[in-house]
């Protein structure tokens, strides 16, 4: 049976290096403002799919109805300092 896992990230990096699917993602600021950016590819520079902002301290989050595909693969951008990143994929 398939499922969703689940990966948190402090930093820029792969969450998946071959095509799936994000169901949820979460942004927790740390000390200052935070982005995320989800976009399809293995390295950062593929095309936007999904941005996230918090301010110092707050966070923000969503759940999609129907899981966002990435046809590459699934690469968060993160911006700020100690954030933390959780993202639900297939």
């Amino acid at each position: 049976m398939r499922g969703f896992e689940s990966k948190v990230l402090t930093s820029s990096g792969v969450v998946k290096a071959a095509p799936g699917r994000v169901s949820a993602i979460s942004l927790a600021a740390g000390t200052d403002a935070a982005t995320v950016i989800l976009d399809d590819s293995t390295d950062g520079n593929g095309t936007d799919k999904w941005k996230l902002a918090a301010l110092t301290g707050d966070g923000d989050s969503i759940s999609f109805p129907e899981p966002l595909l990435f046809g590459v693969g699934i690469y968060a951008t993160i911006t700020g300092a100690a954030p933390a990143v959780s993202v639900a994929y297939e």
